[in-house]
């Protein structure tokens, strides 16, 4: 049995369909024995990194070809040579041809002289797609960095797509756009309570949240009576700590401002 994989793109604008690079995979069966069932895990690594490379490449290719001209009057842009660029995707590295375009004679006066136009390099900034960012991030919150990155490289064709340094300098990246979001959001609520008074404390060092659900061990009473109750913790720099409780629409709050009688740890 021989299993042959071809490609071909179909254009959407006209429905025509170009032929493709050829033979993508050849895949041979020869005894139908089926200790060998399906597609082994590099057969299938291998396909989906050449489907990915051909697929990328003829995206853009069709999107630098909408790219050659002067947005302001049309004129063509000159060519002034052409690099190559490397984008990391979940099925692997995709090397691209990225030319370069000289600067329409229409936008050069005295303060702005003649200048290079590299358009993928300025619209793909990155050079990594979203969906291996959120892999990588999502499975090194879980495990090691060296880990997340060896399991992505089992399962994914990205043996030298990704390394567990990059792993960790994109967490780390990506922890700094999540703590500057939450400064905005902060300054923000500040704006929108700048009429009403707060009480600020700077002795406060840290509070922890945390919330749990009680279930009623009472199956005739219904799910109404299960109780979601939210503690936490307050430490402060001149005191000792304090804990808090609080349970939505049953009580109120049933240990605010309790000291802990304890150092903290």
């Amino acid at each position: 049995m021989r299993l042959i994989i071809e490609a071909r793109l179909a254009d959407g604008d006209n429905d025509t369909v170009e032929e493709g690079d050829g033979v993508l995979a050849v895949i041979e069966r020869p005894d139908c024995c089926l200790a060998e069932l399906g597609l082994t895990l590099a057969e299938g690594r291998s396909l989906l990194a050449k489907v990915q490379a051909g697929f990328i490449s003829k995206q853009v290719q069709s999107w630098l070809s909408g790219q050659i001209h002067c947005r302001s009057c049309g004129a063509a842009l000159s060519h002034k040579d052409s690099r190559s660029t490397v984008l990391r995707t979940v099925y692997g590295k995709v090397m691209v041809k990225s030319p370069r375009l000289w600067s329409c004679a229409c936008q050069r006066n005295a303060r702005t002289p003649r200048r290079v136009v590299h358009p993928l390099s300025q619209t793909l900034t990155t050079r990594v797609t979203p969906e291996l960012e959120y892999l990588q991030a999502k499975w090194a919150v879980h495990l090691p960095y060296r880990q997340a990155a060896a399991m992505l490289k089992e399962v994914l064709p990205l043996d030298k797509g990704i390394s567990f340094s990059g792993t960790r300098d994109r967490i780390h990246t990506l922890g700094k756009q999540l703590d500057a979001d939450i400064e905005r959001d902060i300054a923000k609520l500040l704006q929108a309570v700048a009429d009403v008074q707060v009480r600020e404390s700077s002795h406060v060092a840290a509070v922890s949240v945390d919330s749990a659900w009680l279930r009623n061990c009472d199956s005739g009473s219904g799910p109404g009576r299960h109780v979601n109750i939210v503690a936490g913790r307050a430490t402060f720099t001149d005191g000792p700590p304090k804990l808090y409780a609080y349970v939505h629409r049953a009580v109120s709050w049933l240990a605010a401002g309790s000291s802990t009688g304890s150092t903290s740890r």
